[in-house]
């Protein structure tokens, strides 16, 4: 299936790519997407995922032609 994945903060120069659309696994879970990007320690660390702009958990399945956007936590002072 394919899924339209969109980066933001520092994970475009991290990846290389702010928008790019994937062929991945059916069944696939936006933790998954992450894990496959090698997005580990954003994982750990509290990335934010959005499917088709609602905020989902990282387990939600994925359906074909979604739009999942990653966000890594924000920081500030």
């Amino acid at each position: 299936m394919q899924v339209r994945i969109i980066c933001f903060g520092p994970l475009p120069e991290r990846l290389g790519w702010r928008q790019k659309t994937l062929e991945i696994t059916s069944p696939s879970t936006p933790r998954d997407v992450a894990l496959l990007l090698d997005l580990q320690m954003w994982v750990q660390h509290g990335l934010t995922y959005h499917v088709d702009g609602k905020m989902v958990t990282p387990d939600t399945p994925l359906a074909d032609g979604c739009e999942l956007a990653l966000l890594p936590p924000v920081s500030g002072g």
